[in-house]
C-alpha cells in the first residue's frame, strides 16, 4: 500500500462537455471531504482555456491550480532526442509529460493516459463509457474511431483502468478481457453542499432573466443522439395533442463538435412535434442558474440510452428531486429505487409517466428547502464513499 500525499488531478472538460469539468470538481471536492489531517497537496493541471471557479472551498487539502503546459519541461533539442528514444525503445507514452511527474514525485496521477514508467508512475487511466461500441453513429467516424483507440490502449495497457459503474466494468471485460486483474469501478458523487444552494440565485430571478414559465421540467444534458431528446420530445407532443402543454427547460449546447449536424436535427424535432413554444433551449448557462433551475424545476429528466455513470442522476439524488430516467442498465445500477422509470425509447411510456407527474405535483411548489436540506445530509455518505474509494484505489 501506497502513502498518498501528493496527486496530480488532469482536469477533464471544457465548453464541449461540461460533465467532465464537473467530473473533475467532484473529484476534488471527495477528495476534500475525507482528507481529514492527511495533510493530502492536489495539483490540478489544465488547459490553457479550462475555467474553474469557487475552489477556494476545498480548505482540507493543499490545492494548487496551474496551466500543464506552462510547467512541462521546455522543447529543446536534447529532451527532444531523449523524449524519441524514451518512446520508441522504453514505452513511453508521453514522455514530456511523465518525466515531469516523475521529476516533482507525484505519488498518483489521475486521470491520464500515460506510461508507468517502469514503475516510476503511479496512474490511474479512466475509461467514462463505450459509446463508441454501442452507439458508433452518435459521433462523426474520426471521433468515434479516435474514441475506439484511446479506450483500446488503456483497456490493453494501463496499470489501473477505472470505470464509474459496475456495468461499464462488465462491458470492459467483455471487450477487452485482457483487462482482467486490471478494472477498478469507481462511481463519483457530485459536489453540491448547503453553501453552494444558499449561493444559487432566486426563483424570480430566474423566471424574468430567462423569460420561462413558473411550472417546468427540466433536462440538462449535451444535445448528441445518445442523450435521447427526441423520445423526450416526442412525449411532450404526444401530451399536447391530448390537451396538456408541458413545459420543458433544456440546458447543454446545443452544437455538439462531435456531431456538428444534429443541432439541425434538434430544431427539426421541435417543429415536427409541435412543441417549439414550450420547450426553452438555454444553451450553457452559469452553474448557479443551472442549479437554481433544478431546485424550481417540478422534476428532472434523464432520457439518455448510454452512460457511463450519469452527473444528472446523481444531481437529483442530492437535491431530493423527482427524477424521470430511463431503463438503461447502469441508470438502473445508479438510482435502484427510483419509481419513475421509463422504457429508454418509448415515448408512450413516457408520455404517460410524465402526465402522472405533472398532475400529481400541480399544488405542490418548488423549491423544497426542507427536502433539500434532508437530501443534501444523506448524500454526504456518497461523496465520503467517493473519496474514499480514490484513494483506496490510489494507495494500491
Amino acid at each position: 500500500m501506497r502513502e498518498i500525499k501528493k496527486i496530480a488531478l488532469m482536469a477533464v472538460g471544457g465548453t464541449g462537455w461540461q460533465g467532465g469539468t464537473q467530473y473533475t470538481l467532484n473529484i476534488l471536492n471527495a477528495i476534500n471531504s475525507v482528507a481529514g489531517d492527511k495533510a493530502i497537496e492536489v495539483n490540478l493541471f489544465k488547459g490553457s482555456t479550462q475555467q474553474f471557479f469557487d475552489l477556494e472551498k476545498f480548505t482540507s487539502i493543499k490545492l494548487t491550480v496551474a496551466i500543464l503546459s506552462d510547467v512541462l519541461p521546455p522543447l529543446t533539442f536534447v529532451n527532444r532526442v531523449r523524449w524519441f528514444i524514451q518512446r520508441k525503445f522504453l514505452g513511453a507514452v508521453n514522455p514530456r509529460i511523465e518525466s515531469y511527474l516523475i521529476a516533482n514525485r507525484f505519488d498518483y496521477v489521475f486521470p491520464a493516459v500515460l506510461s508507468s514508467h517502469g514503475g516510476k508512475l503511479n496512474v490511474g487511466s479512466w475509461i467514462a463509457d463505450f459509446q463508441y461500441h454501442h452507439f458508433p453513429n452518435g459521433a462523426s467516424k474520426e471521433v468515434s474511431f479516435q474514441a475506439f483507440k484511446t479506450i483500446s490502449f488503456i483497456a490493453k495497457q494501463a496499470e489501473k483502468v477505472i470505470l464509474s459503474s459496475a456495468y461499464c466494468e462488465k462491458d470492459c471485460l467483455h471487450l477487452f478481457p485482457v483487462s482482467k486483474g486490471r478494472t477498478w469501478v469507481m462511481p463519483f458523487a457530485v459536489s453540491l453542499d448547503h453553501r453552494t444552494i444558499s449561493e444559487s440565485s432566486s426563483s424570480q430571478k430566474m423566471l424574468t432573466k430567462y423569460e420561462i414559465p413558473d411550472r417546468f421540467l427540466m433536462v440538462a444534458n449535451l444535445f448528441a443522439p445518445t442523450k435521447n431528446h427526441g423520445t423526450l420530445f416526442s412525449a411532450l407532443g404526444i401530451l399536447k395533442k391530448k390537451g396538456l402543454v408541458v413545459c420543458l427547460i433544456c440546458t447543454g449546447d446545443i452544437v455538439d463538435y462531435r456531431n456538428l449536424s444534429f443541432a439541425n436535427d434538434i430544431l427539426q424535432m421541435l417543429t415536427e412535434n409541435q412543441i417549439r413554444n414550450q420547450v426553452y433551449l438555454l444553451g450553457l448557462i452559469p452553474r448557479e442558474d443551472q442549479l437554481a433551475l433544478y431546485r424550481m424545476a417540478i422534476a428532472l429528466l434523464q432520457p439518455s440510452v448510454n452512460e457511463g455513470w450519469s452527473t444528472s442522476v446523481e444531481e437529483a439524488k442530492a437535491l431530493g428531486k423527482n427524477l424521470l430516467m430511463s431503463d438503461i442498465p447502469v441508470h438502473l445500477e445508479q438510482h435502484p429505487n427510483n419509481p419513475y422509470v421509463f422504457e429508454s425509447m418509448n415515448a408512450d411510456g413516457l408520455a404517460k409517466t410524465v402526465e402522472f407527474l405533472w398532475n400529481q405535483t400541480s399544488d405542490q411548489v418548488f423549491p423544497n428547502e426542507e427536502v433539500e436540506r434532508e437530501a443534501i445530509e444523506t448524500y454526504q455518505d456518497n461523496v465520503r464513499r467517493f473519496g474514499n474509494r480514490f484513494l483506496e484505489i490510489a494507495s494500491q
